[in-house]
């Protein structure tokens, strides 16, 4: 059973923003997650992103991968299935079995991503299909678009929309609606309609054109999948870690109510941008960093060689 200072559960930019410091300041480090479950790998392309004119979503996180790696950190994809305390210490269990002991813990796991199973979905990713709205409603501006959903986090989607768009849909594709009652409020002040068909399929050439539902086809320029709702996991509850809804409550320096662990990017509640899971993750790993070391303060001056 191996020993680390730190685990990340996540595999983001909180995650791995989280590990380049911690791994800079010689903590033996490791990362457990799926870089494809992250929002940014679903993001088409990044416009606003400091120092950054364009890039992939996909070749960001890779790159932030391959930057842990440089610094020492360990990187393994595998689903983390519980999580156990011993004294001082919390054992991470992996889906395969295996058992590494830590430290700490940072949970980075983000606004896990739901797939819709709609027929050419993988076709259309990033060409019509998309995750988030943040990241990507800009590309809609004054278009027709939909949400794919039947619960808050569609609706919460679909008034995200509204920044970039008036012509917004939710389509429940065959299920039931099941908005609390402030989110139904919203969607009728704003008109944002309501349709229940079941979807076949995603229907295009080169890019998304239309959607082939149980009663016929249906246009759109663009649609957004929010099936399921946004939660940090189970962990959290699991040791008593105070949450507000799906949130982990965390304070300033990243700290949850529970010695030893932190959280760190959007599964703490805060807008879902990667500038800010990146900045979550360096405030993170500094707590981290300071618990480990015994010191009040700890600053990385950028040199790898400092």
């Amino acid at each position: 059973m191996q020993q680390y200072d730190t685990i990340i559960i996540g595999m983001g930019p909180a995650g791995l923003s989280t590990a380049i410091y911690t791994s800079r300041a010689k903590l033996k480090t490791l990362v457990l997650g799926a870089k494809e479950k992250s929002q940014l790998w679903k993001a088409h392309s990044i416009e606003n992103y400091f120092g950054i004119d364009s890039v992939q979503g996909k070749d960001l996180l890779e790159t932030g991968i391959k930057q842990a790696k440089r610094f020492g950190s360990e990187i393994i994809e595998a689903e983390v299935v519980n999580i156990k305390q011993k004294e001082k210490e919390f054992i991470v269990k992996i889906a395969s079995g295996k058992e590494f002991h830590t430290k700490t813990i940072v949970f980075a796991t983000g606004i896990p991503i739901k797939l819709s199973g709609i027929k050419n979905e993988e076709k259309f990713t990033g060409k019509g299909v998309h995750y988030c709205v943040v990241c990507d409603g800009f590309f809609y501006k004054d278009k027709k678009v939909a949400v794919i959903g039947n619960a808050n986090y569609a609706a919460e989607q679909a008034i995200e929309l509204l920044t970039y768009t008036k012509d917004v849909t939710i389509i429940s594709n065959g299920k039931e609606f099941q908005f609390d009652k402030k989110y139904k409020d919203a969607l009728d002040k704003n008109k944002i309609n309501l349709i229940p068909n079941k979807i076949i399929s995603f229907e295009g050439e080169k890019k998304l054109e239309k959607l082939k539902t149980t009663t016929g086809e249906l246009e759109f320029d663009g649609v957004y999948i929010g099936i399921g709702s946004a939660g940090a996991g189970s962990f959290a509850k699991k040791f008593g870690i105070e949450t507000k809804g799906d949130a982990i409550v965390t304070d300033k320096e990243g700290k949850t109510n529970m010695k030893g662990i932190y959280a760190a990017g959007i599964c703490t509640g805060i807008v879902s941008q990667a500038a800010s899971s990146v900045g979550e993750g360096c405030v993170a790993a500094m707590s981290v960093i300071k618990q480990l070391k015994e010191k009040e303060m700890y600053v990385d001056y950028g040199s790898k060689n400092s």
